[in-house]
């Protein structure tokens, strides 16, 4: 399923030092859509588009390459206004500039790249979803997104 709108690249370009769509062993069933962006540690995370804050977790200070460290993620997800949501993870420690219900604009700083949860590498996970359901865990279906190329 394609996005209903487009997003922008929601880490400065000048920071991107690439796009990985495939080889993150996470990014299956419903995570096939993600994007990985790799940038250092401390790139600021910028909101991909206007939304209203959802959800805010930055308490978690650890990760690493094993699925153990995979509830250790720190992550905020915003709701747009055509009904989709877009999920920014691993998060830096205590880094969160936005708290829940606050409204952010595109382009808005809202934390910085960390190595929380399961992860290789310092990089931000971006997915953009839809709720099939009622539980934030496990009812949504990630919507795939092109246009990030045209714009870098």
């Amino acid at each position: 399923m394609k996005a209903k709108n487009s997003y922008t690249i929601p880490i400065p370009k000048e920071m991107l030092q690439r796009i990985d769509r495939m080889s993150s062993p996470a990014h299956v069933g419903k995570l096939q859509h993600a994007i990985d962006f790799i940038a250092p540690l401390g790139t600021p995370v910028l909101a991909a588009a206007e939304g209203v804050i959802t959800y805010v977790k930055d308490d978690s200070n650890i990760g690493g390459p094993d699925p153990a460290y995979w509830s250790y993620s720190n992550f905020i997800t915003i709701k747009h206004s055509n009904g989709e949501f877009s999920r920014y993870d691993h998060l830096d420690f205590k880094s969160s500039n936005v708290r829940l219900y606050d409204k952010v604009q595109v382009g808005e700083t809202i934390a910085r790249v960390g190595l929380t949860g399961y992860t290789y590498l310092p990089h931000l996970h971006f997915q953009v979803f839809i709720f099939t359901g009622y539980n934030i865990w496990t009812d949504f279906e990630t919507i795939e997104v092109n246009d990030f190329e045209r714009i870098i």
